[in-house]
């Protein structure tokens, strides 16, 4: 059995509009991280 590693050519790309109004600096930076670096997707693979 070998690990199921996702190609670029199967990623569906997304647009993110991030309102940080009154929110601390750093928990927005957080959250941005997780979203550009695909974790929060179920199909992640690093």
């Amino acid at each position: 059995m070998s690990t199921f590693m996702e190609k670029a050519t199967d990623l569906n790309r997304k647009w993110y509009i991030i309102d940080a109004e009154g929110k601390p600096l750093g928990r927005v930076a957080t959250v941005v991280a997780t979203i550009l670096r695909g974790k929060h997707r179920p199909n992640y693979t690093p």
